[in-house]
């Protein structure tokens, strides 16, 4: 909770409210000794019975009780005046920045993918403002979801297709489908994987920090419509980093795929352990952040006045019937 914006308006409602109790005390004071009071001989005696001592003290009992209902709702009410409410820093660079999770499904990455989406389940859970989206490819792409905030949104997609890595042969989050065209005789496309999630990008207009995690083992079968290196121009042309996860990272499958992201100022890590996911996403956290430019953070400021208003409209709920029952 942040502190009170314009705490000097509370301090200055509380002021109002007690000059005004004060006035009214002393006027109070001054109606008790007016001139045109009329004064009764010996009432000290009427003042000393039980009845009247009594009475006094139910009296007293009720102003006490008033004054505390209001009090109860004057306290609230001056809180919410000064603007109670939250303060957060955000990143500018980093709420425009995109990343693109780009998946192999082909039979060879079915464990590798497991682990790496349920790992990005969990790391989604402390972003703040970047935009994450989701391809799937064999021989043909699916956008499994484009490029989002809602995180909620991210969460439940990545843990339901996780999960669907588990499941041969559909299921609400098979990962697979749509991604093999039985007519074409070719697996594990890269390139052409790799140049769909390039082209699932938005706002190609505007100068947004882009990456793409590719997830594959780069073991191709047939010819797609891009090669590698083809796909790979069009990531450098949209200024798109290639950050690469291999499942197998030796021999000449993993040299090429290491060449082509290093081409667009990325890299590539082997996986060889599932785990291995958590330490590749902070390393291109870090390669990410050394590309943006230094930008003064923004502190957006959040008002919470529900609570006090809430407290402030309970106090006048409870007054009102107090004052009718006293009137009566």
């Amino acid at each position: 909770m942040g502190g009170l914006t314009w705490w000097w308006l509370t301090l200055v409602v509380l002021l109002a409210v007690l000059v005004v109790g004060g006035i009214g005390w002393w006027a109070a004071g001054r109606e008790r000794t007016a001139p045109d009071a009329v004064l009764v001989a010996h009432s000290r005696r009427l003042t000393q019975l039980p009845a009247y001592r009594a009475a006094l003290s139910r009296q007293r009992v009720r102003l006490l009780g008033i004054g505390a209902i209001i009090g109860f709702t004057v306290l609230p009410l001056a809180v919410a005046a000064g603007r109670p409410g939250t303060t957060e820093t955000i990143d500018p660079e980093k709420n425009n920045r995109d990343i693109m999770l780009c998946l192999d499904v082909s039979g060879s990455m079915y464990r590798t993918d497991k682990a790496v989406l349920e790992d990005f389940a969990e790391i989604v859970k402390n972003f703040r403002g970047e935009r994450i989206g989701l391809v799937l490819w064999n021989n043909q792409a699916v956008t499994a979801f484009p490029l989002t905030d809602d995180y909620t949104l991210v969460e439940e997609q990545l843990t339901g297709y996780a999960e669907g890595f588990s499941i041969f042969g559909g299921g609400q989050y098979d990962p697979t489908d749509g991604t093999f065209n039985e007519r074409i005789y070719a697996s594990s496309q890269v390139g052409d994987g790799l140049a769909s999630c390039v082209f699932n990008f938005d706002h190609v207009d505007q100068e947004r920090p882009r990456a793409i995690i590719l997830g594959t083992d780069n073991e191709v079968h047939g010819s797609g419509v891009y090669t590698l290196s083809e796909a790979t121009e069009l990531a450098k042309e949209r200024k798109i980093r290639v950050y690469g996860l291999n499942p197998m990272p030796y021999g000449s499958h993993h040299s090429e795929l290491s060449a082509a992201t290093e081409e667009t100022g990325g890299r590539t890590w082997g996986l060889d352990q599932p785990g291995a996911t958590d330490e590749v996403t902070s390393n291109i956290e870090k390669l990410e952040a050394a590309r943006l430019p230094d930008v003064a953070p923004v502190h957006v400021r959040t008002d919470l006045p529900t609570i006090w208003l809430s407290l402030g409209l309970l106090g006048l709920v409870a007054l009102y019937p107090v004052l009718w029952w006293w009137r009566r």
